[in-house]
């Protein structure tokens, strides 16, 4: 792993996206790091906008000196690492299968579930949702994975939970009183404990992509499959 003898660069879209967990690692931790939209400037580490030499293809990317790193999951997993985020019991093979089920339960699910209202109802309401979110419970200790202090697993969950508070789950509570985190407090107690620090709640410089659930697909909640 590169030694910290330069500012660490994060290549992502200008906003709070896949690379949240990242930025907010960074933060958490004080660690001084470019944070790169321009896209003019994706050539230099990314083999889709123009760079046939690197084997990352699209952002969120960290460069850190020569060490250059894509997706989502891996990169999390080596800024956590290099920040020194790692409880006693950390385990980097754990901490892939806890961020993989992240991601299916989030996008894999969740994602792929929002277009449509009837969709989006039977995935959260239907059994499905509750099946993946108590697999992801099973595997915290509170009030992180690991116990005290969080991993990159905590900041990619809260991330992931922090995208879909606001542009989702309370849009559909307020309107038809379904609170789809009412029984995962564990996962929910990790969002909490993150997004209640000062480095979460200072954080300004980027907006999260996620809007509002369209208003379309909020009326057709209950509509008929």
């Amino acid at each position: 792993m590169a030694a910290m003898t330069t500012k660490i660069n994060v290549y992502y879209w200008g906003f709070l996206g896949r690379q949240t967990p990242i930025v907010r690692m960074l933060e958490h931790t004080g660690t001084e790091y470019n944070m790169i939209t321009d896209r003019a400037v994706f050539a230099d580490v990314m083999s889709k906008f123009g760079n046939t030499s690197s084997d990352c293809f699209a952002p969120p990317c960290v460069k850190d000196g020569d060490f250059v790193i894509s997706q989502s999951t891996a990169c999390s997993m080596y800024i956590g690492k290099k920040l020194n985020l790692t409880p006693p019991g950390y385990d980097d093979y754990k901490t892939m299968q806890w961020l993989s089920d992240i991601v299916d339960v989030f996008e894999g699910g969740v994602g792929k579930s929002n277009e449509h209202g009837p969709t989006l109802k039977k995935f959260l309401e239907g059994g499905r949702w509750v099946s993946l979110m108590s697999n992801l419970e099973s595997g915290i200790k509170g009030p992180f994975y690991l116990g005290a202090e969080p991993c990159a697993a905590d900041f990619f969950l809260a991330s992931m939970i922090s995208h879909r508070a606001s542009s989702l789950f309370a849009p559909i509570k307020d309107k038809y009183g379904f609170d789809a985190m009412a029984n995962f407090p564990k996962a929910q107690g990790v969002h909490d404990a993150l997004a209640s620090t000062d480095a979460w709640k200072n954080y300004s410089a980027l907006n999260p992509m996620f809007g509002p659930i369209k208003e379309e697909i909020l009326n057709a909640y209950n509509d008929e499959a």
